[in-house]
Formats: C-alpha cells, sequence, structure tokens
C-alpha cells in the first residue's frame, strides 16, 4: 500500500485503506470513470477531491500488486 501510505489526510488514508481492502480492481476502476459516490462521501466526511484522491490511490496499489 505505497500510495496508500503517502496520503497525509488521515480521513482520505482510512477511506482509501477500506477501498483497498473491500474492492476489487475492476470496481475501482468504474469508480474513477464515474461521479464521486455522494453517501461514501457523507458517511466518510470526505471533499470529492478527498473521495477522488482515495479511490485513485487504493486503485494504484491494487494495480502494483498485478
Amino acid at each position: 500500500m505505497s500510495m496508500i501510505n503517502q496520503l497525509q489526510d488521515v480521513k482520505t488514508k482510512d477511506f482509501a485503506k477500506h477501498c483497498y481492502e473491500s474492492s476489487s480492481v475492476d470496481k475501482l476502476r468504474d469508480a474513477t470513470e464515474g461521479s464521486p459516490d455522494q453517501a461514501e462521501m457523507e458517511h466518510w466526511g470526505l471533499t470529492e477531491g478527498q473521495w477522488e484522491e482515495a479511490i485513485v490511490a487504493a486503485l494504484a496499489d491494487h494495480e502494483a500488486k498485478e
């Protein structure tokens, strides 16, 4: 989880770890192409930018291990 570990914001890092552990590569790729999930943003207390940063970091870490 090297990209995730580089995240500075605690909420963003926690959400990225959650995404990495609970989402497939395909699901994360789909998320990067769509709009941010408003329910997840509200639940985790994230801005749109934080949500996107977490998704990208989780996807990058998944792809790095492939």
